[in-house]
């Protein structure tokens, strides 16, 4: 009955999501009801399966036609999209972890299960305040300001360090598994020498900045647009931005057969391409794809590796 199927997951976002196309010959398949679990594993045949998906119904629709009869598409969240995680919150923190934060936000929003890098887990917020905020903005917010990656899958929440040294990789080789490639080695526009954050000291009151190199070759200085709390948190803003900065410096996409061992911010090892594009890249984001037509591949969104690799 399975016409072909999507499952997309990104760095930085809040949920991974999958897309059915189900023949439904004669209308036979009953409806799925909004909320309904999901779950997607693939693979190949005597190598077994992997789960690369679980999730809830978002969306169903009903298509046909004459020529090409009926079915139906059903858009499935890794997060629930009628639970409590994107109803606002109003409340703030004072002296916080972000594993505290997290914690009591999420614990507020049905989220109870929280897992975080402990490189970031410590790091706290002189103040934090969720006004009207989502626990899922909430959650980006902080990922962004501390140089992580946040997203919900279910009941769990996960924060992850950007670039950090994972050990999970994927190969992608000429003449073997590597369908395609499109990729750009060095891009000049997000590169930046140093980065700036701008924070005010009560002691000297006066506005002071914090500045961390990127290691590029680039002559510009970016500046963050909000001001900082303190030292701390000016150096955590520039921290993730320099992160995001080494990141972007090259990107590009490959097609591989069909691997669940892809995973984002993970690397992918191109081989065989050619001088200048071989060697690790950072896994940006992942979609695995099946088609009676076309068979499963794996497309991969890559990014620059970073010193991290």
């Amino acid at each position: 009955m399975l016409i072909s199927l999507s499952v997309s997951d990104k760095v930085g976002t809040h949920a991974d999501t999958a897309t059915l196309e189900i023949d439904d010959t004669d209308g036979r398949i009953v409806l799925p009801q909004i909320g309904a679990p999901v779950i997607v594993a693939l693979g190949w045949d005597g190598e077994g399966v992997r789960v690369v998906f679980t999730g809830t119904v978002d969306e169903v629709k009903s298509g046909g036609s004459r020529s090409g009869g009926r079915t139906l598409t059903i858009t499935a969240k890794g997060m629930d999209t009628t639970a409590g995680p994107k109803q606002t919150q109003q409340r703030h923190f004072d002296d916080t972890t972000v594993n505290d934060i997290l914690t009591e936000a999420g614990k507020a929003a049905g989220v109870t299960e929280i897992e975080i890098d402990p490189s970031l887990a410590g790091i706290k917020r002189r103040y934090f305040e969720m006004r009207d905020e989502s626990f899922i903005h909430a959650g980006e917010r902080l990922a962004r300001e501390i140089g992580g990656n946040f997203r919900i899958q279910g009941t769990r929440a996960t924060m992850s360090k950007r670039g950090g040294s994972y050990t999970a990789s994927v190969m992608a080789r000429w003449g073997d598994n590597l369908h395609g490639w499109d990729l750009s080695p060095a891009l000049g526009r997000p590169q930046f020498a140093t980065m700036r954050a701008r924070w005010y000291d009560p002691n000297e009151a006066k506005w002071k900045d914090t500045e961390q190199g990127t290691g590029l070759s680039a002559e510009a200085r970016h500046d963050h647009r909000y001001a900082k709390a303190d030292e701390a948190e000016a150096g955590q803003q520039a921290g993730s931005d320099s992160a995001t900065s080494q990141r972007d410096q090259a990107e590009g996409s490959v097609t591989i057969e069909g691997n669940t061992a892809a995973i984002p911010d993970g690397l992918c090892i191109i081989s065989g391409a050619r001088a200048g594009i071989d060697g690790a890249w950072r896994i940006e984001a992942v979609t695995h794809t099946y088609s009676r037509s076309s068979g499963f591949v794996s497309q991969l969104s890559l990014k620059a590796p970073g010193s991290a690799a």
